[in-house]
């Protein structure tokens, strides 16, 4: 506290000896100012006229200028104004030196740069006043520098610390096969971290997952959640774990490790190329959109579910939704972000918009395109209030999957030796209670 008062309020020590050009054509006002000045302590140095004044300006830096306004060869007001260019962000108060009593020439002080008068005659503790004021103005301003100074660097250090920790973060939560052919994303964050995230993974019995998930926030604090979900997801997945099998787990760890209050809203889908099905789970987040391709028609899988992370295992609900697909037909996933982009009157964009721009789009190739553009034209700005993310999915042939996955046919199994043989016997009654698949991948 005691040092802010002293940046605040210097002591008149510390103000009083200062480095001050007297500019003004006129001998005797020169003295004058010249002897008032020096008696004070401050180091003072003189200049004839305009151009004088600059080149002193330039070689000393004195900390104030009484510049007179009309002088030969270069006159004040285009010596204040060079001397602000010089001066840059420092602060260099210029006190104008004049008798003339118009407004306008008064204002075109002003205008040139000068924050102050001292009328002829010099009175000696008006001038004095003046002086310890804008010395006092020069701190004030120094301080404020400094801070600023500190403060980008703190924010510089701390954009270089978000930037290699959304590199560990983006390994972590890397995309799988969110590029595969079938797949459109927009995923555009408010900040270097966000609480959204869309993941995909192929499924080594054929097929693949697609998750959207939103977690409460933005930033870091909602980023934090992401990094358990792709773990999960990437690591059941690749092992053949069912959809509801990833959810429970899913569930189960953001229910243990978030804080009350922070939660993830998600979709997940379950595609089969080979059935031509998919299985849909929705949470907290909107409605998911299934668009036909051959009717040009939209079907709604309404959001029935709570968040991930909310209630405990045992009152978590896996039920899911099978629908079956014929190829071009698209599902379509989103966060709340797309829904309430507003403008900057508080419009909303809202779902209406979005089954308008689906439907409005004859070439379904381009609906994703179009929406993305429909939501840019609405906010017609730069900054965001939210996450934005959508997915679209498409139903394929499997054929087209299997050329992506590299594997050149129907089987997306990894390739392995093929001399040898291992035989399970699963009854019905273990079937019932058992899923075998991932012990089965985990063996091979």
């Amino acid at each position: 506290m005691d040092n802010q008062v002293q940046v605040v309020e210097p002591a008149v020590s510390e103000i009083e000896h200062l480095r001050i050009l007297i500019a003004d054509d006129n001998d005797s006002d020169r003295l004058i100012l010249q002897t008032i000045v020096r008696k004070e302590g401050h180091t003072v140095y003189t200049a004839k006229d305009g151009q004088e004044a600059i080149d002193i300006f330039r070689e000393q830096s004195p900390d104030i200028v009484l510049l007179d306004a009309l002088m030969p060869n270069v006159d004040g007001f285009e010596a204040a104004r060079t001397i602000k260019q010089l001066a840059g962000d420092n602060l260099v108060p210029i006190i104008f030196l004049t008798s003339l009593r118009d407004a306008t020439s008064l204002a075109d002080c002003l205008a040139a740069g000068g924050l102050d008068f001292l009328s002829k005659p010099y009175n000696r503790i008006i001038l004095q006043a003046k002086i310890k004021a804008f010395a006092s103005m020069r701190r004030l301003h120094e301080t404020v520098q400094k801070q600023r100074d500190e403060i980008s660097l703190h924010n510089d250090r701390l954009i270089h610390e978000q930037e290699v920790a959304k590199q560990v973060f983006d390994n972590i939560a890397h995309p799988g096969c969110i590029d595969a052919p079938n797949i459109k994303y927009l995923l555009s964050p408010m900040a270097v971290f966000n609480g959204d995230l869309v993941l995909a993974s192929r499924k080594p019995s054929g097929g693949m997952f697609v998750f959207l998930g939103d977690f409460t926030g933005h930033g870091l604090p909602a980023a934090i959640g992401a990094m358990p979900v792709s773990e999960i997801f990437y690591g059941m997945a690749q092992k053949g774990f069912s959809l509801q099998d990833i959810l429970r787990e899913i569930n189960k760890k953001l229910k243990r490790i978030l804080p009350v209050g922070v939660f993830c809203c998600a979709s997940m889908v379950d595609l089969s190329f080979r059935k031509h099905s998919a299985e849909v789970w929705v949470g907290g987040i909107p409605d998911v959109l299934v668009y036909r391709s051959k009717t040009h028609q939209l079907e709604n899988l309404r959001s029935s579910h709570l968040p991930l992370g909310v209630v405990d295992s045992d009152r978590f609900n896996t039920d899911s939704t099978i629908i079956q697909l014929e190829k071009g037909d698209r599902i379509m996933l989103w966060s709340d972000g797309i829904i309430e982009a507003c403008k900057d009157e508080g419009e909303m964009f809202g779902e209406d918009r979005v089954r308008e721009v689906i439907l409005g789009t004859p070439d379904a190739d381009n609906i994703f395109s179009n929406l993305e553009t429909a939501v840019e034209r609405h906010t017609g700005r730069d900054e965001q209030d939210d996450d934005y993310t959508m997915v679209e999915v498409t139903m394929v042939g499997e054929d087209e999957m299997g050329d992506y996955f590299g594997v050149g046919g129907k089987s997306y199994m990894a390739g392995g030796p093929k001399d040898w043989s291992m035989t399970y016997e699963l009854r019905p009654l273990t079937l019932k209670e058992f899923n075998p698949l991932p012990l089965i991948t985990h063996l091979l």
